[in-house]
């Protein structure tokens, strides 16, 4: 895999200031959008990207609210997030295109493939259904995200040595170049030189209260599905659970829903076996 490096670029995107990765411009590749899940960011996928960019024109999105784009006074529905990114797609004439969502990205998806599936060729769905996974391991799992980890966050950090010894600290499996990493894509500085993250905190209504509500409307966005799509879990995800990915395969019209299931890994998906998820994307975007 050759050495591969995004430009960043920018979109007024429903009144908003968009940011994106552009992972090569190659206008005559098909294109590949990735969404990232819930408070992330364009850069979580610069390890997957290079393994696309053979084939695709890839754009990595900071989803409204998160990363470098702006915060929206609009809100945050998924309805809301659909439509920029298939305004986004006709604005820079991306399209037809493919599309991998991951976790939140994937809730995206939904109502993408359902009012915009005219744009998409092949839709990924990543380990997030309508509803939470109803098991006990999910409850624990939502609750777990609910409480945003086992100790409270700091709201920002004087500086990124302090910032650096927090994440070790809640982290001590990674190495440090993600943590630094993490540092500088998730965290800005304000006004007063202290680090802050720069996740609109309205986000945080999509961990409860909010994607319950959504419930309904995202089931029946599966059902409205007009593209291939591929409902794609992990093998051991505790977020989406294997009865509800078929079901909502069954639910997707006219046979256009496929089931995938990655072995060895969690939630995480790409991150957690990167080989495997290239690879069954990969195959799945060839049909």
């Amino acid at each position: 895999m050759a050495n591969v490096y995004p430009e960043d670029k920018w979109a007024q995107v429903n009144g908003l200031n968009l940011h994106y990765l552009d992972w090569g411009g190659d206008t005559t590749k098909k294109p590949l959008i990735l969404m990232h899940g819930i408070g992330g960011h364009a850069h979580m996928f610069d390890e997957f990207a290079p393994h696309m960019t053979d084939r695709w024109h890839v754009i990595s999105l900071d989803a409204r609210g998160c990363g470098d784009s702006d915060w929206s006074s609009g809100g945050y529905s998924t309805q809301a997030f659909a439509s920029d990114v298939g305004l986004f797609a006709q604005q820079q004439g991306l399209y037809p295109f493919d599309y991998y969502g991951h976790s939140q990205g994937s809730r995206i998806g939904m109502p993408l493939g359902a009012y915009y599936g005219h744009l998409v060729d092949h839709l990924v769905l990543g380990d997030y259904g309508p509803v939470p996974d109803p098991s006990p391991s999910g409850r624990e799992t939502a609750a777990r995200r609910m409480q945003s980890g086992t100790a409270p966050k700091p709201k920002g950090f004087f500086n990124p040595e302090m910032a650096y010894a927090w994440y070790k600290e809640q982290n001590p499996d990674w190495s440090d170049d993600r943590i630094n990493d993490t540092i500088r894509h998730t965290h800005r500085t304000n006004w007063d030189g202290i680090l802050v993250a720069k996740t609109d905190p309205e986000v945080s209504w999509l961990l409860g209260r909010t994607a319950l509500k959504e419930g309904p409307f995202l089931k029946d966005c599966v059902s409205k599905i007009s593209c291939k799509t591929l409902v794609l879990r992990g093998e051991s995800s505790t977020v989406l659970d294997a009865a509800q990915a078929r079901e909502m395969e069954a639910a997707i019209p006219n046979g256009n829903g496929t089931f995938g299931e990655v072995p060895g890994a969690g939630h995480g998906l790409h991150g957690d076996n990167m080989e495997e998820t290239v690879r069954m994307i990969r195959e799945f975007f060839g049909t």
